[in-house]
């Protein structure tokens, strides 16, 4: 795998929150149910992926289980598999209670007719929007106005700063407050080049293999992201979206304060490589999701916290999310509904924030992120990425688009080609794709 087609769950495994593969079907029981099936009665099934036992989503099914008085059946895939099985499994006329799902991929699913409405369940249980972050709340909306999912976490991208590193170099930190003024792209390169040392022995800043850089950079640029908002375009390819990535391969190539695509590649194959550079003091700024904190808060050799992004146009950054949905030929979808909320509920949250690198989905939430005595000290920042996220703009072809572009944009970050001229030459064979026509 090329380091431009890293996936973010790909980085999210990697990093151990999701942890290890679960036998498949490893049942919870509770109240003395038995029998066996995914269907309605005592029973209910859970399609996910890399979750293991003891992890905070083990224990959060675990107890929506025990209160619902259920026998829950955790099938848990190898995340690797998990795309294919899922369609394999949804297509069987066997489908799972409640399935977990990758958010690129909700558009596609509802789309082909795979994934149950939650309007009614929404407005039956009088779930009001603004009880959650909007970029949470908003995401699972279609274009004919169904509800095609339901978010339980959030991991927006931030800037990891090696804190050390700054005051070593004399470097001022970046703002804490999103809002504040300046922290450029100049700025950015300019304390980057000051950051790093000779020889590789430290760099000034690493942004990919993170694919998130993608939506972040364009989007601070003014652009739309990788895709138009009706998804019709390959915005990426367009001014905005190729100056974007043209200054992250000059990072590199121009200014020589990134490690090299070479390096980079080779590094990836190691887990949490992009993580230790920042957490042994090999890096000084690293863009990544927030996802990364548990990681640093065990492994990381030097001082960190977490800052803004870099702003052009705009200071905007990307969020991803942790989605679950109910398969339309659910056999108990009241019973997923009860799960799918449940998890998104105030009991399930308290689980899901310890590890402080998922913000769960309601706003009530930021009143658990609050600093302790491990990094990072500037917890408050996550609430405030969440203000200042975008949801990638999705196709329902998204999966066959990503095929077309992301290996063009090695030849860009090994600078065999300009941003403009890479992107361009696909450009009319991804929106060939995001209409239906690839």
């Amino acid at each position: 795998m090329t380091a431009s087609q890293i996936s973010r769950r790909s980085v999210l495994r990697a990093l151990g929150i999701g942890g290890g593969a679960l036998a498949a079907g490893i049942p919870l029981a509770a109240c003395g149910d038995n029998g066996s099936g995914g269907g309605g009665g005592g029973n209910a099934s859970w399609m996910t992926w890399d979750t293991e036992s003891g992890s905070p989503m083990y224990t959060v099914a675990q107890n929506w289980a025990k209160q619902a008085g259920k026998t829950l059946d955790i099938q848990s895939i190898p995340g690797d598999d998990y795309d294919t099985k899922l369609r394999t499994v949804l297509s069987s006329g066997a489908a799972p209670t409640a399935i977990r799902i990758n958010d690129d991929y909700v558009r596609g699913y509802y789309a082909e007719g795979s994934l149950l409405d939650l309007r009614p369940y929404l407005e039956k249980d009088g779930i009001k929007p603004d009880d959650y972050f909007p970029v949470a709340y908003n995401f699972a909306k279609q274009p004919d106005g169904a509800h095609a999912a339901w978010p339980i976490m959030t991991n927006p991208g931030v800037l990891y700063c090696n804190t050390d590193a700054f005051a070593e170099a004399g470097v001022e930190l970046p703002p804490k407050d999103w809002a504040k003024s300046g922290w450029t792209w100049d700025d950015f390169v300019d304390a980057a080049k000051k950051l790093t040392k000779p020889n590789g022995e430290r760099w000034g800043a690493l942004v990919f293999p993170d694919t998130s850089l993608e939506t972040v950079f364009p989007v601070s640029n003014g652009g739309d992201g990788i895709y138009s908002k009706d998804a019709t375009r390959f915005t990426l390819a367009e001014p905005q979206g190729a100056e974007a990535i043209q200054w992250v391969a000059d990072l590199s190539l121009v200014h020589k304060v990134h490690p090299d695509f070479a390096t980079v590649t080779a590094g990836r194959q190691t887990p949490n490589w992009a993580l230790a550079q920042l957490g042994t003091g090999k890096a000084a700024m690293l863009l990544s999701l927030t996802s990364g904190i548990p990681y640093l808060r065990t492994n990381a050799k030097v001082k960190w916290d977490i800052f803004p992004t870099p702003m052009k146009v705009a200071r905007t950054t990307v969020n991803t999310l942790t989605v679950l949905a109910v398969p339309k030929a659910s056999k108990d979808p009241d019973a997923a509904w009860s799960f799918l909320k449940y998890c998104a509920g105030a009991d399930a949250a308290k689980l899901l924030a310890q590890s402080r690198g998922f913000m769960p989905v309601a706003k009530s939430s930021s009143a658990l992120f609050v600093p302790d005595d491990k990094s990072p000290s500037n917890l408050a920042l996550v609430t405030q990425a969440l203000d200042n996220a975008v949801n990638e703009n999705f196709s329902r072809y998204i999966e066959r688009a990503r095929t077309i572009y992301r290996p063009v944009l090695d030849d860009v970050w090994s600078g065999k080609k300009t941003a403009e001229a890479a992107l361009g030459s696909v450009k009319q064979k991804v929106e060939d794709v995001l209409a239906g026509k690839g």
